[in-house]
């Protein structure tokens, strides 16, 4: 079941198709809601339409959007579906977006006022890109202290994606890389949704996977609009604050479930098979999937999930599996190797 609802002011009235559709998907995150709205309204940007997709919230969710958005001069548009994922939402917000440009917005997470400026600039001024991004800092919501100034560096090193060969025009810089595909791959761009505005021809052929609810998708979606020959860009500035919470849709392995972390490694294989199935890759970009999958099935799924909650067998299982991946890995067959002896020999450990 869907139902829509828009609000509309008197100023409105006169309001073409806006310049950029902001998507919003929700399920019960009312308490979020304030913030989120806030920061969309404090953008500097401000030709812009806004879709919020409920995603079957039983809180006062429609209420707050009605209400908190009842006087502002852009249009809004409230949607209630059925329960179907992040993703699911965010195709239903794709087929009602009306603006040249697609920004999608997480309720949990906060855009900083220059956001969409900044990437509508980049975009408008340099139209052979398609997807431009800003960094994210991550934040602690409880304690709000602060985990990394920007997700562009680690420890204060640059992340592998900026030694990409690039074309930098005042503060964007364009990836010009044959590489960038298989780097986004093995080690991330970097390009999430959240900190990204994206033209509407990416989507023109596309739409998100939504039955495996996987967290995933954001790199794969990447991914494919990189093998399609789409142009992305991005800005080193810090475009977004990306919260850490209990109730985040993904995680790290430390702080999730062993069911959980299983679920979401099965819908991110998944994922990459339905990639293969479906994008033009190089030999050179299947070779970075079986690398990735490699890792997830050896370190995430084999020794950070089972290994280390005491599940020996299903640790070795994975083991095996990822090294059909990657059979010339080396470091594979030593933690295996190792991993062995200490089944073997439990004084050894």
């Amino acid at each position: 079941m869907i139902s829509i609802g828009s609000c509309y002011c008197p100023a409105m009235l006169e309001i073409t198709c806006p310049i950029v559709s902001i998507i919003l998907p929700t399920y019960n995150r009312a308490r979020f809601l304030p913030g989120a709205l806030a920061a969309i309204h404090s953008q500097q940007f401000t030709d812009w339409e806004l879709i919020v997709i409920d995603d079957g919230s039983t809180d006062n969710t429609r209420e707050l959007v009605l209400t908190l958005t009842s006087e502002w001069r852009q249009r809004v548009r409230y949607v209630y579906q059925e329960n179907q994922g992040a993703y699911g939402a965010r195709n239903l917000g794709l087929d009602l977006a009306e603006g040249t440009y697609i920004a999608f917005y997480d309720s949990d997470d906060v855009w900083l006022p220059h956001h969409l400026q900044a990437c509508v600039r980049g975009l408008q001024e340099h139209p052979d890109v398609a997807w431009i991004y800003g960094a994210c800092r991550i934040v602690d919501l409880t304690t709000q202290s602060e985990l990394s100034p920007s997700v562009f560096y680690s420890n204060g090193k640059p992340q592998q994606f900026l030694s990409l060969q690039h074309r930098k025009a005042g503060e964007v810089s364009i990836i010009e890389d044959a590489d960038a595909a298989s780097c986004q791959i093995t080690d991330g761009l970097f390009c999430f949704l959240q900190n990204s505005v994206i033209h509407k021809r990416v989507f023109a052929n596309y739409r998100f996977e939504s039955q495996l609810r996987n967290e995933a998708e954001d790199l794969i979606a990447g991914v494919w609009a990189l093998s399609m020959g789409f142009t992305f860009a991005y800005i080193d500035q810090v475009h977004s604050v990306y919260h850490v919470h209990e109730s985040n849709s993904s995680s790290t392995v430390r702080s999730i479930s062993v069911e959980k972390q299983q679920r979401l490694h099965d819908a991110f294989v998944a994922g990459f098979e339905r990639l293969q199935a479906i994008a033009p890759l190089s030999a050179a970009e299947r070779r970075a999937i079986a690398r990735r999958l490699g890792d997830e099935y050896f370190w995430i799924l084999g020794y950070a999930t089972h290994w280390m909650n005491g599940n020996r067998r299903k640790a070795l299982l994975n083991f095996c599996r990822g090294i059909t991946y990657s059979p010339w890995n080396w470091r594979y067959w030593k933690t295996l190797l190792a991993s062995l002896v200490r089944c073997s020999f439990p004084f050894a450990n």
